[in-house]
Formats: structure tokens, sequence, C-alpha cells
């Protein structure tokens, strides 16, 4: 392997790690809409110097990974420049990552890599990870307004408003997520962070639920991300499952998103969840764009 060095990005490398991340997804799907504004909503969520890592050969960056989530599971991700697979860069990535989360304090690991990576499937397997999960982006093009959702009787839907209800929609929306796979939850100073403080937010976008008093349900969009309206969230607290509110938040998604212009509409969704969500998602005309793999890693006693 040439003389390569692991070190903290920095906002400068949005380009060339944007490039990157380009050529890798377009080599196994495709044309990508990700796009370095993209990148950088990723970053503005991240402490950029301890979560997110380049890989440099002189002064071209030839590799990428970032920590998305920390605590007793640290889950991570990798890339690879295309012209640069097979020198080493990869396992750098890979053991570098695993070597900081067992510092961190970390019981176990994930890393997910694109699910058409066969390469990088490999080189987890080879150094002790199993695959776990796989989750898939899922996209739709709009060629019509879509029909309005039917909401079940006793429902109703309000504006989001931040100031009145951005701690209970928090409070819904950790329950909702509580018994999905490998959920980490977020107190309510980083939710807010994470959905409220950046440029993308916009209330419009958002769907709030009522039953009385109580929110029953909701959806997190944003719009402009990965080559359109985008998902972030959508979710039903379990007293109000099984009555079609998933269906009726899809298409009340899309319809705020037909108006705002943008036909085409992503989410990403956990293939194997016991709510049914892929096979909704599916009925509703979208389709697998990509998808990752997730291997997993025990770590043992913190180093």
């Amino acid at each position: 392997m040439e003389r390569a060095l692991l070190t903290p990005a920095v906002a400068a490398d949005a380009a060339a790690v944007t490039e990157l991340v380009v050529a890798l997804e377009s080599s196994l799907y495709g044309p990508t809409a990700f796009s370095q504004a993209d990148l950088e909503a990723e970053w503005s969520e991240l402490d950029l110097e301890q979560d997110a890592r380049v890989v440099r050969v002189g002064d071209r960056v030839v590799g990428y990974g970032v920590v998305r989530e920390r605590g007793e599971r640290w889950l991570v991700e990798g890339y690879v420049h295309l012209d640069a697979v097979g020198r080493g860069f990869g396992k750098l990535i890979a053991t570098g990552l695993e070597d900081d989360a067992a510092r961190g304090g970390a019981r176990r690991i994930h890393n997910a890599v694109l699910e058409a990576d066969s390469a990088a499937g490999r080189l987890l397997e080879s150094l002790g990870y199993g695959a776990v999960r796989v989750f898939r982006e899922m996209r739709i093009g709009l060629e019509a307004p879509p029909p309005a959702p039917e909401w079940p009787e006793g429902l109703r839907v309000v504006p989001f408003d931040p100031e009145r209800h951005a701690l209970e929609f928090h409070a819904a929306h950790q329950e909702a997520f509580a018994d999905h796979w490998a959920y980490t939850p977020r107190d309510f100073e980083l939710w807010s962070k994470l959905n409220l403080a950046g440029e993308r937010f916009d209330p419009t976008l958002w769907c709030v639920v009522r039953s009385r008093d109580e929110i029953a349900a909701g959806t997190i969009c944003t719009g402009d991300t990965y080559g359109g309206g985008f998902v972030q969230a959508l979710f039903t607290r379990r007293p109000w499952r099984k009555q079609g509110l998933g269906a009726a938040l899809l298409l009340d998604s899309f319809g705020r998103f037909w108006e705002r212009g943008e036909h085409s509409v992503g989410l990403g969704v956990d293939s194997a969840s016991d709510t049914g969500a892929f096979r909704l998602y599916e009925r509703a005309g979208m389709t697998p764009v990509l998808g990752w793999v997730v291997y997993e890693k025990e770590l043992g006693d913190a180093a």
C-alpha cells in the first residue's frame, strides 16, 4: 500500500469526498443524485474532527470513513474511491474506525457498506464481521398529483409548530421507534439539532396526526435531499397501528412534495422491519435504488 494517512476530515475535503462517494455509487448502481450539498448537510450533524476520517495519499483523498452513532454500539461507514480499490485503503478505514470504537468504550460495531459492493463485504468478513441487516433507499417518481390520504376516523392532521409541538413530537417519535432494530434514542437537544436547526428544516413538509390530545403519528420530511424530497422518518405509535396510517402518511408526504414541485421522493427502510414498512412502500409504487448491508462485530471488553 502506498504511503497513506488516515486523518480527520476538514470542511475543505467536501468536494473530494463527494466525488469519491459519487464515483463508487455510480459504478454499482448507475447515476446517483448524491451531491456535495447532501454531504455538507450530513457533516453539519457531526463533530467533523471526531466523526469523519479521510485517507490521504499525497494531496489526494482516496478513502472516507464516518461515525454515524456512538455508544455501546457504534455505527460506521467506509468508502474507497473507485480507482483506488484493492490497495488496502478499505482495511485501513475499517480497522481505524474499529480501533476508535474500542477506545471509545463500544462493545460492538456496525459497519454499513453498499449492498452491491461485494469486495467491501468480503473485506469485513475477513476481519471477523458478519452480515446482520439490510437497509435500502426506495424512491418513486411522481407523474401526477397523488390521491388525497384517507385518515382513520377520529384522527386529524394539524400543521407542525416547532414552538408548540417539538417536545411532544420528539417524545412520540422516540416512543414509536423504540422497538425498531438497533435504534439509538436521541435526547431532545440532539434531536432538535438534527431536525430543527438545519437549513433543510421546513415545517410545512412535516405531518402531525393527532388523536384528541395526543400525537398518534407523524412524518419528518426534507426537500432538496438526495435528488428530491426525502422522508426522513415516518412513524405510528403502537396504539394506532394496523389502521392504515402508514399508507396515509406516505400519501400525505407525496402530496406535500408534489405541491413543492419535487416529484422524486425517497426514503430509507429496514428491509426486514417487523412493521411491514418495506412492503407498504412497494405497494405505494416505490422501488429500491440502492442498499446497504450492516455488518456486526463484537469488540469484547472496552479497551
